[in-house]
This record gives C-alpha cells, structure tokens and sequence, in this order.
C-alpha cells in the first residue's frame, strides 16, 4: 500500500477530532472515494469513445436496458463497497 499525505483544513481536521473519526475510518473512506472517482473516470472516458462510435440517438433508438445493465454491471463492485459502509 503506498502512503499518500492530505492537507485538510484546520476546521476539518477539528470536526474529525470532534466526531472522534479514527485515521482507520478516515483512511478507508479515502479509499473507497478515491476509488469510486478513479472509476468514475474510466466511465467517462469509456462512454464518450462509445458516444464517439455510436451516437446517443442511434444507442436508445430500440431500448435503454441493455445500457443500464452494462451500467449496473461496470459499476457492481463501486455499488456492493458503498452498501458496506
């Protein structure tokens, strides 16, 4: 694991202290954030080369299932980390 240094803002850090939020609670919600954003990027950069290919009009002109199911599907782990907290 590879150790990375945030600067928080004074107020912040005093609300964590106040909220007694452990650096293990704080810790893995970082991670979990970070890796929600890191695939939320790669969702984006994968719908707009789809887009690129294949335009929205065409994309839903029989049916939106089969998006939402790649949707679903692509974002699984995200939704099942999320639900675990």
């Amino acid at each position: 694991m590879a150790t990375i240094t945030v600067n928080l803002p004074e107020e912040v850090a005093m609300q964590l202290a106040a909220e007694r939020i452990s650096k293990e609670q704080l810790n893995e919600f970082l991670a979990v954030t970070v890796k929600a954003w890191l695939m939320k990027r790669q969702a984006v950069k994968q719908a707009q080369s789809e887009i690129e290919t294949r335009p929205w009009s065409e994309a839903f002109q029989d049916s939106a299932v089969a998006f939402v199911d790649q949707l679903i599907e692509g974002n699984r782990a995200l939704f099942e980390e999320l639900a675990r907290l």
